[in-house]
């Protein structure tokens, strides 16, 4: 029975999808250090408030949370230049460098400046890690793709437990050691995995794009399908850049459909999305909970909602594998806006009073594990996800770059203002203004979002576009779009 175990589990590695899991998770472990970076704030501001000789005041605070999001707009725009220069996977490899050196920065770190420094890049690397994204998709069947990007919000999650739970029983400097651990194992593992095929036949090694489709698809005839696709999308972007100078082909390509819509339509995802509060939530964890009034040890309350985003993330991996993009983004965020309107109605009726002394004490945790648990089945995920998926292969490196480094400048204003917006407004309307944004999510996704799931990547371009999909281009898509047993299957009754 064991030896049949194995063999069904080697035939998954060789003939399924077991290798591009492989390449996902070795590049998706940058995502650790992703969430580890998010939540450590939360473990380092209250150790800060109670430690001898580094005192912070409320605005100091608000910065060292800020500056580990304030620098990431520059290294997705880093990220977006350098996988196009140097790949995909180079990209996600290098990311691990300002990782690592800041975490080392924090580790050693004595006094509030060089602190402000190791979290500045540190939050350069979360810029970088953008390129995950990219990465995935493009390594990725269209049948697989929406799972396997999935696994970014998963590892993320991870990553903020981890965080979270070294900061119940650790230092902060202790916790940053262990970080930077993370960061040397994820440009380790990156080494084993192939560049993107998508890149490398952007760059006419087309040899080299064949020789990774084998290696992630291990079937001949699967391979040649996926190729032809890439290189006619290819072919399509040079003939429209050999059209006029480099400058004229540029505007035109910004002009076209396939890139100012998805560019508009994602922008305006991720504002929605951040103020949805999803974010300061992470950011902010145990002064937030603090702030509401949960009836639990706020450190252990942070350790509970990490724990259920992190299962609700595989929860939501399955969905987006078996359900719409639309579908889920809309069921995500009326369950967010009904979460966090109920949470400030109890801080409306009993946020006056003493915790002990409130009805439900329960209640506002409860609000924030259900918004939790719904913002992981769409709307965290969805946006990033897209921006591997919306934009043309021939701009895919540098809008996708530059959507994230947009992303990343919303949830740094979101950090910076929250104290301050704390301060001036009771914690209700806070609340509300959150459950507002989520509301607005469900008509702008039900009017504005594409539907993505189980199309190719080309398809995806020529719907932009509005062009006539002859049924030529369909077969084409539909070969594309079958599974490697699928194609392994057709091959052997050819014969």
């Amino acid at each position: 029975m064991f030896d049949s175990t194995l063999k069904r589990f080697w035939k998954i590695w060789e003939w399924g999808i077991g290798r591009t899991v492989a390449a996902t998770i070795a590049a998706h472990t940058t995502s650790i250090s992703v969430g580890m970076c998010q939540g450590y704030s939360a473990v380092l501001l209250p150790q800060l408030k109670e430690d001898s000789y580094v005192n912070i005041t409320t605005e100091e605070e608000s910065w060292i949370a800020s500056l580990g999001v304030i620098s990431t707009p520059g290294g997705a725009l880093i990220a977006g230049l350098a996988s196009e220069l140097l790949g995909r996977k180079a990209t996600v490899q290098l990311t691990s460098v300002p990782f690592l050196v800041g975490w080392a920065t924090i580790a050693l770190s004595n006094n509030k400046f060089a602190l402000c420094v190791g979290r500045f890049v540190s939050g350069l690397a979360i810029g970088m890690a953008s390129a995950c994204y990219i990465y995935v998709a493009e390594i990725s069947l269209p049948n697989h793709r929406g799972f396997l990007s999935a696994f970014g919000p998963i590892f993320v999650s991870l990553g903020v437990l981890v965080v979270y739970s070294l900061g119940y029983f650790l230092y902060w400097q202790e916790v940053a050691v262990l970080c930077a651990v993370v960061a040397v194992l994820s440009f380790i593992v990156m080494h084993f995995v192939p560049e993107s095929p998508s890149w490398l036949a952007s760059k006419e090694l087309v040899t080299e794009a064949k020789t990774s489709l084998s290696w992630l698809r291990r079937n001949p005839a699967m391979c040649d399908s996926e190729l032809a696709n890439i290189l006619q999308s290819l072919k399509v972007a040079k003939k429209q850049s050999e059209q006029g100078s480099s400058m004229c082909s540029l505007l035109k390509q910004c002009s076209s459909p396939s890139v100012w819509k998805p560019f508009f339509i994602l922008t305006f995802f991720f504002i929605f999305q951040e103020g949805s509060g999803i974010y300061i939530v992470l950011y902010y964890a145990v002064h937030f909970f603090q702030k509401i009034g949960s009836s639990l040890d706020s450190n252990v309350a942070s350790i509970l909602v990490a724990t259920v985003r992190l299962f609700m993330s595989i929860i939501g991996a399955i969905c987006i594998q078996h359900f719409k993009r639309k579908t889920l983004a809309m069921i995500s965020g009326m369950g967010m806006g009904l979460s966090m309107a109920i949470c400030g109605l109890h801080s409306y009726l009993y946020g006056h009073l003493p915790v002990e002394d409130r009805m439900y004490r329960w209640m506002p945790l409860l609000c924030v594990v259900i918004n939790v648990c719904f913002s992981m089945l769409g709307m965290l995920q969805l946006p990033w996800l897209m921006t591997g998926e919306l934009f043309p292969l021939a701009m895919r490196g540098l809008l996708g770059g530059l959507v994230s480094s947009l992303a990343y400048l919303f949830i740094f204003g979101t950090i910076k203002i929250y104290p301050g917006l704390e301060a001036r407004l009771d914690q209700d309307k806070v609340m509300w203004i959150f459950s507002a944004f989520s509301f607005c999510v469900v008509i702008y996704v039900k009017l504005f979002l594409p539907e993505t799931r189980g199309k190719s990547l080309h398809e995806i371009e020529m719907k932009f576009k509005r062009e006539d999909y002859t049924e030529k281009d369909k077969d084409f898509d539909q070969e594309a779009n079958k599974t490697p047993n699928e194609v392994y299957i057709i091959s052997r009754n050819d014969y």
